[in-house]
């Protein structure tokens, strides 16, 4: 398997050393660094902490469950939300000009502005 950078998912690394054992590269193109590390997580728990973001538990539940931190699984979520955005922009159809129906309660409140003081 071949190495690539997390920043700019480029293949042109150079070695720069060791670092808690394990092997350390620098990008070329960005000069970002990484190491030839496994993720923590994989890509399961990451979806298995997005489905339970969905179904309304709370991002410090879903992180001691999982045994991540709660900063983690933030991330997470953000990037699976960023990772929609497009997909979302794509398949919902573009404007038409036409009203969109409003969807009213009951419930209408006017606040009167008392007069101005003489």
């Amino acid at each position: 398997m071949e190495m690539r950078c997390s920043g700019c998912d480029g293949t042109d690394l150079i070695k720069r050393g060791r670092k808690a054992g394990r092997q350390r590269y620098q990008c070329r193109a960005c000069g970002r660094y990484s190491t030839d590390s496994q993720p923590k997580f994989s890509a399961q728990t990451k979806a298995m902490a997005i489905e339970m973001y969905m179904n309304s538990m709370g991002i410090r539940a879903i992180g001691r469950v999982l045994g991540a931190s709660p900063a983690a699984v933030l991330n997470w979520i953000r990037k699976e939300h960023a990772a929609m955005q497009p997909k979302l922009a794509q398949a919902l159809p573009t404007d038409t000009g036409k009203a969109d129906v409003i969807e009213m309660d009951e419930i209408y409140t006017y606040v009167q502005k008392k007069p101005a003081a003489r």
